[in-house]
């Protein structure tokens, strides 16, 4: 019986050692004490950009922005005109809660005169709180995701280990593959969709749980768009998941699991995620929302697709119509 109590009491004092580091941690990453996404930032920038302290475009996004340089559209847009100095603060498994640890910081450190903020309408309402399912998904996977959403550190922690973690279906792999696959498609996705076969759908049109989730997330948008000068522009770039592109990827995603009640509302290019933020941040009028879904719609067709067959990242040419279309709509970025 001593002995028992005496495992006991050591278990629970290394929970409260456990806890209390943790807690320690999760204040240095909410308030940026150290640049936790240095070598991220490092890769994805030039150190000439990096030692300017008056840039022309400083960039926050999440993997879509911060995919491989031999394909990505910031990259060709630095290629179009290489005057003009752009930061890429992307985080790949990264959203708005992430980036308002560090975007005070980094804003006042670069004193960009455009920010660009990259939106990816598939999993940006996930990234501010995670679907839960205890039938289809282990406990320590639900228990992360429900913990991630309150210790953002986790995620932090999660996207570095990452480099450990070997995978099948690694985007190695799967990105280079032309034809589309139930087997080698992107892991992640099927899982989301085996928890909840509409959730596409949902995040696309604000309803049941992802309306909450939406108010949280323009909570979020606002809190970002506060800690920057008002005489800053800002665009708001808004990366549709495929489904929305068009009905090859559409019936895709209904092959991995995907469910759409109503795919004429779901197929609308005002969609309302896009629609009820262009009103709610209304307000900023430094804010203007590029909608890129049109673009992607009138360039895709069965000889140029714009995503990856296997994956739900834009591929070459997506990146190519994303960078014309930018350049296009961003008058900073050439002038």
């Amino acid at each position: 019986m001593k002995r028992l109590r005496k495992i006991i009491r050591y278990f629970i004092n290394v929970v409260i050692v456990l806890f209390i580091t943790l807690l320690g941690f999760e204040l240095c990453y909410r308030f940026s004490v150290i640049d936790f996404y240095a070598s991220e930032k490092n890769g994805l920038n030039t150190s000439v950009d990096l030692k300017n302290d008056s840039i022309d475009v400083l960039v926050f996004g999440d993997s879509f922005s911060a995919t491989a340089p031999e394909i990505n559209y910031l990259d060709k847009i630095r290629n179009q005109n290489k005057k003009r100095s752009i930061i890429n603060l992307s985080i790949p498994g990264t959203g708005i809660k992430q980036a308002n640890t560090f975007a005070k910081k980094q804003i006042k450190k670069y004193n960009p005169k455009v920010v660009i903020y990259q939106v990816y309408v598939g999993n940006d309402l996930l990234d501010v709180n995670h679907l839960f399912d205890l039938e289809n998904v282990s406990i320590l996977r639900n228990l992360y995701w429900e913990l991630s959403d309150h210790f953002l550190s986790l995620s932090y922690l999660n996207h570095k280990a990452t480099v450990f973690k070997p995978r099948i279906n690694s985007r190695a792999v799967t990105m280079p593959m032309k034809d589309f696959s139930k087997q080698f498609y992107n892991d992640k996705t099927k899982l989301l969709f085996n928890i909840d076969a509409s959730y596409v759908e949902k995040a696309v049109s604000l309803t049941e749980n992802f309306s909450k989730r939406y108010t949280a997330w323009v909570s979020e948008m606002e809190d970002f768009l506060n800690v920057i000068p008002e005489e800053t522009k800002v665009y708001i770039v808004w990366i549709p998941n495929c489904a929305q592109v068009n009905d090859y990827y559409l019936q895709n995603m209904e092959t991995l699991g995907a469910n759409f009640n109503s795919k004429e509302s779901f197929k609308q290019e005002n969609y309302s995620f896009y629609f009820q933020a262009t009103q709610d941040l209304s307000l900023f009028k430094n804010v203007k929302h590029l909608n890129v879904l049109p673009q992607l719609r009138m360039k895709d067709h069965i000889d140029y697709r714009t995503y990856f067959a296997n994956d739900p990242h834009i591929n070459n040419n997506g990146n190519v119509v994303l960078s014309n279309y930018l350049l296009s709509s961003i008058p900073e970025l050439l002038n």
